[in-house]
C-alpha cells in the first residue's frame, strides 16, 4: 500500500492543511494521540445531548440547560421520527453515497443531528460544540459546507438545507442556509483540497508558533521539525 491518506473528512483536511506531517503521523502511520479533558468533555456532552433527544433523561443535565427549549423540540420530533442522532455519512469521489467503510469510500462526515419532516424540502443539520466560540467560526463554517453538501448531493429532493452551530458552552447559535445553487462553488473548492490531501505522497513539516507547542508528536520527539 502507498504512503497515501485514501480517505478525507473535515477534521483530517484541517489537520493536513495545518501540517501534513502530523497528518502522516494520525493517519497513515495510525499513531492515535492519547485523550485530554477537553475531548472527553466533548465526547461526554455529545453523548447527553444524544441521549437527552433520544428520551433518555427526565431532566435535561445541567450542561444543557441553556438549550432546553430547543432540545425539547428535537425531543419531540424524534418521537415523531423526524430526527436523527449520530449519522455516519460517506460518499464516493463524485460525492455519491457510499458505505462508511467500503472500496468507494473517499469522505466521511459525521453529523449530530439531522431534522427532516417527511414530505417537506427543508432540511436542517445540527452540530453540538463545546470549548471555545472566537477564533473558530471559519473552520466552523467550513464544516457546515461540507454538510450541506453531503445532503443536498444525497437527499435531491432537499432544496434548503440549515446547518446549525449549538455553542453549549456560551448560549449561541450560528446558522448557515445552503442551496443547490449557493453550495456549487462550496462543493468545489473543498473537493479540490481533499483531492491534494488524498493524492498526497508527500508530507512536510509545517512548523508553527501554536501547532508545535501543542503537538503530540513533536512533544514525544517524534517530529523534530519544531518551530523556532
Amino acid at each position: 500500500m502507498s504512503d497515501k491518506i485514501y480517505q478525507w473528512s473535515y477534521s483530517r483536511l484541517a489537520t493536513f492543511e495545518s501540517c501534513p506531517k502530523k497528518a502522516h503521523f494520525a493517519y497513515v502511520k495510525r499513531i492515535k494521540e492519547p485523550g485530554n479533558k477537553a475531548m472527553d468533555r466533548g465526547k461526554d456532552i455529545h453523548t447527553m445531548c444524544e441521549d437527552y433527544i433520544r428520551g433518555r433523561y427526565e431532566t435535561i443535565p445541567k450542561e444543557l440547560a441553556d438549550f432546553e427549549e430547543a432540545f425539547d423540540v428535537l425531543k419531540e420530533l424524534h418521537l415523531k421520527g423526524y430526527v436523527t442522532c449520530e449519522g455516519d455519512w460517506a460518499f464516493d469521489k463524485d460525492w455519491k453515497q457510499a458505505p462508511w467503510f467500503g472500496d468507494t469510500t473517499w469522505g466521511r462526515a459525521k453529523v449530530d443531528s439531522f431534522v427532516h419532516i417527511d414530505g417537506t424540502d427543508t432540511a436542517r443539520v445540527i452540530d453540538f460544540k463545546t470549548g471555545r466560540y472566537d477564533g473558530n467560526q471559519e473552520t466552523h463554517r467550513e464544516q457546515c459546507e461540507l454538510y450541506g453538501a453531503v445532503v443536498l448531493e444525497r437527499m435531491p429532493e432537499i432544496k434548503t438545507i440549515t446547518t446549525e452551530l449549538w455553542y453549549l458552552d456560551h448560549g449561541k447559535i450560528d446558522r448557515y442556509e445552503y442551496s443547490a445553487e449557493n453550495i456549487v462553488h462550496k462543493q468545489k473548492k473543498l473537493n479540490d483540497r481533499a483531492i491534494a490531501m488524498t493524492d498526497a505522497t508527500e508530507f512536510p513539516a509545517k512548523p508553527s508558533t501554536f501547532g508545535c507547542k501543542w503537538c503530540y508528536f513533536g512533544k514525544e520527539k517524534m517530529c523534530n521539525d519544531r518551530y523556532e
